[in-house]
């Protein structure tokens, strides 16, 4: 597979917030991430000496550069569909008609996605003020990569497609990538990823890939106006 194109210009964006220490891990937390990891370097092929989350992230920005957007989100996908059995087509057989669907799997977020992305907390939608928002505090996969290629196609459009494909139930993530903030909102669909306002043109500042080709370390990158 040929590299992805990436944007050599930085996204006009203000100063990133500064690393932080991981957020702890709960005590399930440490089985469910070794699980989750284990399913993405079946599907990656990549794997890597480091441990823990660090390692994981490692893993993702090997695989992110040796791939293309389609094959990140289907990789990631892929995943995600291996992790969670018949549960989704139960869900969207008994669950998603009702109008209180999206609440209870904003509900439930915070208690499985915890050991993946940190702190979570359930809010009201941010689109429409009702049930069904979940709010992440600071995800721990955008900060510890600082790569908005690893957050739209490894996690942001395979989470919306998974959803709406398997659940029967749309979420549209939000992510903020000054604050590492990001707000889930069950039960509504997202826009076209083009008009997607939260989604900046180019890399970010920070990216690990944007210092590559500022330094003049890629020679394959050229300039591309959309996703990075």
């Amino acid at each position: 597979a040929q590299p992805p194109v990436l944007n050599a210009n930085a996204a006009n964006l203000g100063q990133p917030a500064p690393l932080m220490s991981p957020a702890p891990m709960w005590p399930l937390d440490s089985v469910l991430l070794s699980i989750f990891r284990w399913q993405l370097q079946q599907q990656t092929g990549v794997a890597s000496d480091v441990a823990g989350f660090e390692g994981m992230v490692t893993e993702l920005l090997a695989y992110q550069r040796m791939h293309t957007i389609s094959e990140q989100a289907d990789c990631s996908e892929s995943t995600i569909d291996s992790l969670v059995g018949p549960l989704p087509e139960i869900w969207k057989l008994v669950a998603a008609p009702f109008e209180w669907s999206p609440g209870a799997l904003a509900f439930f977020a915070p208690y499985f996605l915890h050991f993946l992305v940190g702190e979570m907390e359930t809010t009201q939608r941010a689109d429409d003020d009702r049930p069904g928002g979940v709010l992440i505090k600071r995800c721990a996969v955008l900060e510890q990569s600082r790569c908005k290629g690893v957050c739209v196609t490894m996690c942001k459009i395979p989470t919306e497609r998974h959803f709406a494909r398997r659940w029967g139930v749309p979420v549209h993530l939000r992510p903020n990538f000054e604050t590492y903030e990001c707000q889930l909102s069950f039960g509504v669909a997202p826009p076209p990823f083009e008009e997607d306002p939260s989604i900046p043109l180019g890399c970010l500042r920070q990216c690990p890939a944007a210092v590559q080709v500022q330094s003049g370390l890629k020679d394959n990158v050229q300039p591309e106006p959309g996703l990075s």
